[in-house]
């Protein structure tokens, strides 16, 4: 492994939450934004042709107010684009994009924050609309939460507001917006997003937080509005919704809903968490000890006439730590990838039959990973770089290259 701050490598290989212990504001460089550093989160646009790369600073090489970065690859060329990348806090996580390509999102740990972007049509670059246009920065564009959030997850939804013409006719308005669900690791914290767009094209949030889950660490979509929450230490999953208004405001948070994470500790450690794509049965990475989860969730109420029960029915016993995950092909056919920033490698799980059935070597330090069509991206966070697989037969993926997030020079604005 590359030699990194001791302390803030035992950190994220042991999954203590101590980020925000790295985060004081250092005097120092900005990030550089003409290659790929500590990368953490990773999507990919509709097109097929940018990825957007969450750059972490976590080991604080740059100062912390704006060392870390949202990176553009040109998977086509094989470059940073340079000038469509931008700087944002330190300590960023996943990182997601609105239904049809146009926002994406992220959150920063070292300064409780939201980060916003708008992207170009052809995806070849993201801007913060708040500021100039030639601005290197997204810190015009965050909405400050409270808590360490750590991990998001989004949806669309739409209320309906009813109005009356002077005709005395009634009709309806349909409010649509990006929905988003944030784990936060203080404070049991857990904080519901909306975000839409007003006549005028200018972006409105709402959002409110509540204390649900103790050290909340990763969400993740369960369908409608329904969001499942796990975290770092403890006694059970649960799913969690919001409570919005007709405008589509955030009024609060509930919680209908309460899975049972069997742990002869009382608490567990919970980290990736997937569906598999019927959404039948949910899968939990789960940390000391390390082990798969698998639940039948066939039962959970998407409305009130529904049953609300949920339980695990499968346990596999990992070798090592895991902690990201996703299902690659279909719903009968597909298997779970799993990845382990220890050993360098994914495992790749027969979901059916709960066996591990390869180990697949990859970069060091792999880390996020998505699947777009047959072709699965997966970020190493201590080669600080991409690779890419075909992955059109699941249980057999075939390395084709990496992405090496370096350029000595700005590629040509790709319009």
């Amino acid at each position: 492994m590359k030699s990194y701050s001791a302390f803030c490598l035992a950190v994220i290989l042991s999954g203590i939450a101590a980020f925000s212990g790295c985060a004081t504001d250092l005097i120092g460089e900005k990030a550089d934004l003409s290659k790929v550093e500590t990368p953490t989160g990773i999507a990919i646009h509709p097109n097929g042709r940018y990825a957007y790369v969450t750059g972490s600073n976590f080991n604080l090489d740059y100062r912390a107010t704006d060392g870390g970065a949202i990176y553009v690859v040109d998977l086509e060329k094989n470059v940073v684009v340079k000038e469509a990348s931008k700087r944002i806090g330190s300590f960023a996580t996943n990182i997601v994009l609105s239904e049809d390509g146009k926002h994406g999102y992220t959150v920063t740990r070292d300064d409780d924050a939201l980060v916003w972007f708008e992207i170009s049509e052809d995806g070849s670059r993201i801007f913060c609309p708040e500021a100039d246009e030639d601005s290197e920065s997204l810190l015009d564009c965050r909405v400050i939460l409270d808590d360490d959030p750590t991990h998001i997850a989004i949806t669309r939804s739409y209320r309906e507001k009813v109005y009356v013409d002077d005709n005395g006719v009634e009709y309806r308005v349909k409010v649509e917006f990006d929905l988003l669900m944030i784990a936060q690791l203080r404070n049991a914290g857990v904080a519901a997003v909306t975000v839409r767009q007003d006549q005028n094209g200018k972006m409105v949030f709402s959002h409110k937080s509540a204390s649900f889950v103790y050290s909340a660490a990763e969400v993740l979509w369960a369908g409608g509005e329904r969001f499942i929450v796990t975290g770092r230490a403890a006694s059970n999953l649960l799913v969690i919704s919001p409570a919005l208004n007709s405008d589509g405001e955030v009024l609060g948070l509930y919680a209908k809903q309460g899975i049972v994470v069997p742990n002869g500790n009382n608490v567990y450690q919970g980290r990736g968490m997937t569906l598999d794509p019927a959404g039948n049965n949910m899968y939990l990475l789960n940390q000391y000890p390390n082990s798969l989860l698998k639940f039948d969730v066939t039962g959970l109420a998407y409305d009130d006439s529904a049953s609300d029960r949920a339980l695990m029915t499968s346990m596999l016993t990992l070798p090592y730590d895991m902690l990201k995950l996703a299902w690659i092909g279909g719903n009968d056919d597909g298997y779970l990838y799993l990845t382990s920033v220890v050993q360098d490698s994914i495992y790749i799980v027969d979901p059916r039959q709960m066996e591990i059935k390869k180990v697949l070597e990859v970069g060091d330090g792999p880390y996020d990973l998505v699947a777009r069509d047959n072709d699965l991206f997966v970020v190493n966070f201590l080669d600080q770089n991409i690779s890419k697989f075909d992955v059109s037969d699941p249980l057999n993926p075939v390395h084709i290259m990496d992405f090496l997030g370096d350029t000595s020079s700005t590629p040509e604005k790709t319009e």
